[in-house]
């Protein structure tokens, strides 16, 4: 928008939000990722035929725009008859007939014409405003289609976030649709990874301001993304479906699903135990994630579906509700409002975490008053151990104890072992030894034998440390505890129990 011009009107979807002082602009990338396959590239009798296209991706950009005549704002069909390049012809067919089915089963039937010709904010192709904007990649729930949280989008795109989404698919032409596998969780993960390579190249783009959010399934993707992408501020979890009563396995089975990682401000938003059923909230995937600042919303007269754009299609078509369970005070306007206020929880959270905005803590806390169907609840993060430079630092700087008790801090109920890994510190003390800081290698070696008490190996180790300092005497100690722990020692098997054994005592007869 130009200086003095109007805030966007938001249309009649949004129900009661309001627009951003940006317009919206949308546009559909194609893409192929070479380092996959998509296409069965074998059949049963071997014959092969290889797959050089790769693994197809669409990746849905909604962002900051600039109001362009040449560009008109989108309809709701607009989102549901996708275009795709010739090559993606198969591929387009598929999410395009799964965009239909959803639009169709959304509302009843003779309602189908009003919602296609329903107006949205986003003008396709239009020019992206001036400057760069904080990003959140956006996953859908099971086999959703693509566009299935259009208004949020629209809704952040319009405060200045540029938000991209992605086609969620199996993991071959031949089985096109997902699954609860952890296969098919990684498939969508690294699709997602693909798109954010792709994307870093935009002009509007904030490499350094990234979150990643997701519904259902979709969230469990997130966090995932989450774990291994250290670049993440934010992760947001729409009604995870890691909530679920016997469904926390799905991620924490997942690969690569690492709780002590997650080190992103997480917000965990969904419905309150017994607005959808009786099922008890399972939150003991967020309370793992101990070195993150976390924030727990619960939200009543909510169903699962209403985190999506359904909500308000719900309320804006009537459509009937269900009548196979207990409905709890739920119908089609608690869901509507339920869902406008979790766009603007969510948007409060990004400002807050992404843009450094303290009111908007103040702005989330007030959707979460008393007598408003809300529960909040604020985790603070304990700090992460630290890494073995950060422990030699501490170390050096003010003396072993106040690394021990680093560990202690971070560790909690956990052992300190657990905290600290032995193969990492024991290498990283030898690696300050071949550095020429014997003082540093040997609190590495203090640390990991402190933290593993029963590792004959740690003592040996320790050993090395106190001969690089001149320290004899202790070294014959560590050596002697080492002898001891030896027979006990479940990392040493029996031959190299013996071995090792042998090594200590001629190491000792030196020493002495």
């Amino acid at each position: 928008m130009t200086a003095g011009s109007q805030v966007p009107t938001a249309p009649s979807l949004w129900g009661n939000l309001h627009s951003g002082s940006h317009e919206v602009g949308f546009r559909t990338l194609f893409l192929y990722d070479r380092s996959r396959t998509w296409q069965p590239t074998r059949t049963y009798d071997g014959a092969f035929s290889p797959d050089l296209a790769g693994r197809p991706i669409q990746v849905n950009v909604w962002y900051p725009a600039l109001a362009a005549s040449s560009t008109r704002q989108m309809t709701f069909a607009d989102y549901v008859d996708q275009t795709a390049p010739d090559t993606f012809g198969k591929f387009n067919e598929i999410m395009r007939q799964r965009n239909r089915d959803d639009a169709t089963g959304s509302v009843p039937r003779a309602e189908i014409p009003a919602l296609l010709s329903a107006g949205m904010s986003a003008r396709r192709d239009a020019p992206s405003a001036p400057g760069r904007f904080p990003v959140v990649l956006y996953f859908g729930g099971l086999n959703a289609q693509i566009n299935a949280n259009v208004i949020l989008a629209e809704y952040l795109a319009s405060y200045g976030y540029v938000v991209a989404g992605i086609s969620l698919i199996g993991s071959s032409g031949d089985q096109p649709s997902q699954s609860r596998t952890a296969d098919d969780l990684e498939a969508s993960v690294r699709d997602m990874e693909f798109a954010w390579s792709v994307l870093q190249d935009a002009p509007d783009v904030d490499r350094a301001t990234l979150a990643v959010m997701g519904h259902s399934v979709g969230a469990m993707e997130a966090i995932l993304l989450g774990m291994r992408n250290a670049n993440i501020s934010a992760v947001i979890g729409l009604d995870g479906t890691y909530g679920f009563p016997g469904l926390s396995t799905v991620l924490t089975h997942a690969g690569g699903y690492a709780p002590d990682k997650m080190r992103s401000a997480f917000l965990d938003l969904r419905r309150a135990q017994g607005a959808q059923g009786n099922d008890p909230l399972d939150f003991t995937v967020v309370e793992s994630f101990r070195h993150s600042d976390r924030t727990l919303i619960t939200m009543e007269k909510i169903h699962h579906s209403d985190f999506t754009s359904f909500a308000t299609l719900g309320a804006q078509f009537h459509v009937p509700l269900p009548t196979d369970y207990p409905l709890n005070g739920w119908n089609r306007e608690t869901g509507r409002d339920g869902y406008e206020r979790a766009c603007r929880i969510v948007r409060a959270f990004l400002d807050a975490n992404l843009r450094s905005k303290s009111e908007a803590i103040t702005a989330m806390d007030r959707e979460a008053m008393p007598g408003n169907g809300l529960n909040l609840r604020h985790e603070t993060a304990i700090p992460p151990p630290p890494s073995p430079s950060e422990a030699a630092a501490l170390a050096g700087a003010q003396g072993l104890d106040a690394a021990k008790r680093a560990f202690v801090t971070s560790c909690g109920a956990n052992s300190v072992a657990s905290c600290m890994d032995i193969d990492r510190f024991n290498n990283w003390g030898y690696n300050l030894l071949g550095q020429q800081q014997p003082r540093a290698g040997l609190a590495m070696f203090q640390l990991n034998a402190w933290a593993h008490p029963g590792s004959a190996n740690a003592q040996d180790s320790l050993a090395d440390g106190y001969l690089a300092v001149g320290d004899k005497e202790e070294a014959a100690r560590a050596i002697q505890r080492a002898i001891v722990l030896a027979p006990g020692d479940a990392l040493l098997d029996p031959a190299a129990r013996e071995s090792f054994l042998s090594e200590e005592k001629a190491r000792l007869r030196k020493l002495q």
